[in-house]
């Protein structure tokens, strides 16, 4: 039996851990469906802007606080790239969190590697 995750720190934590199987509950298994499907020329773009959004995060965090100017304008850049390629806030919201959680952008590329399957409304993961 896999890991049971429901939250995006929680897929994060365990694409990290490399986990063999994930299973995904709740309305995350929907934005990873979207976030795998996306295609090759608009995960290029995606991936540059969540780079850019996670270095937003990290100037809030790093200063404690100082940098959220800085970080609302870079986050501010990100985000219609994120949404053009996502096609919604709230994936586009998920995938930065995956990645925080995970160590960085390259999660969500191991993300895209693993196969999904949707059964009884939850999406398995299964490491390929």
């Amino acid at each position: 039996m896999g890991t049971t995750v429901s939250t995006p720190v929680e897929l994060g934590q365990a694409i990290k851990h490399k986990e063999s199987e994930i299973i995904i509950t709740g309305k995350l298994g929907d934005a990873v469906i979207v976030i795998q499907a996306v295609g090759p020329v608009s995960w290029l773009i995606a991936s540059g802007a969540i780079v850019v959004a996670i270095a937003g995060v990290a100037a809030t965090v790093g200063t404690g606080g100082a940098g959220a100017p800085v970080s609302a304008v870079m986050e501010a850049a990100a985000a219609p790239a994120l949404i053009g390629a996502f096609g919604s806030i709230g994936v586009s919201t998920t995938a930065i969190g995956i990645a925080l959680a995970g160590g960085g952008v390259g999660t969500l590329s191991t993300l895209r590697k693993y196969k999904a399957e949707k059964k009884r409304g939850n999406v398995y993961l299964f490491r390929r």
